[in-house]
C-alpha cells in the first residue's frame, strides 16, 4: 500500500545578505512529523535559498527511498512552482543551475506532486530555515566568505 508523505520545503535569508537558512519537514498523511533537516547556508537571495530548500528535500526524498511513497512537496515559493513546473522561464543564472539539479532530482522519484501554499501552512520549516539562518549569522563567515 502507497503511503502518502509530504515535504514542507523553506528558507529564510538575512536581508543583508550574509546568512541564509533551509529546511524541509517530513510529515505522513496523518500530519505526523516523519523526519526534519535544516542548515545554514551562506548569503545568496530569496529564489537562491528557496531552490536550495526544495532541492534539500529532494535529496531528503531520494535518501529515504522508499518505491511505496507518493510523495508531495509543498512550498510557499511560486517562482520555484512555477520554474520547475515550466510555467515561468528560468531568466535568473544564479538560479538555473539550482533549477537543474533540482529538475534532475524529480525525475529520480516515481510519483510526486509540487504543491503551492501559504507560509501559515510552512510555518514548522518556515521557524526552521529562520533558526538555521540565525545560527549561520552567529557563526560568521566561513573561510571562502560564504
Amino acid at each position: 500500500m502507497n503511503e502518502d508523505m509530504f515535504y514542507y520545503c523553506d528558507a529564510a535569508v538575512d536581508t543583508l545578505g550574509r546568512s541564509s537558512g533551509v529546511a524541509v519537514v517530513v510529515r505522513n498523511a496523518a500530519g505526523q512529523i516523519r523526519d526534519v533537516v535544516s542548515c545554514s547556508l551562506g548569503g545568496m537571495t530569496n529564489n537562491e535559498a528557496e531552490y536550495e530548500a526544495m532541492i534539500l528535500g529532494l535529496e531528503l526524498a531520494l535518501a529515504r527511498s522508499d518505491p511505496q511513497e507518493r510523495i508531495t512537496f509543498l512550498t510557499d515559493s511560486q517562482v520555484v512552482i512555477g520554474q520547475i513546473a515550466g510555467q515561468f522561464a528560468v531568466r535568473d543564472r544564479k538560479l538555473l543551475p539550482r533549477h537543474q539539479r533540482a529538475r534532475h532530482l524529480l525525475a529520480q522519484l516515481p510519483e510526486v506532486t509540487l504543491v503551492f501554499v501559504s507560509r501559515q501552512q510552512n510555518r514548522l520549516a518556515d521557524a526552521l530555515a529562520a533558526e538555521a539562518m540565525e545560527a549561520g549569522l552567529e557563526q560568521g563567515p566561513t573561510e571562502d566568505g560564504q
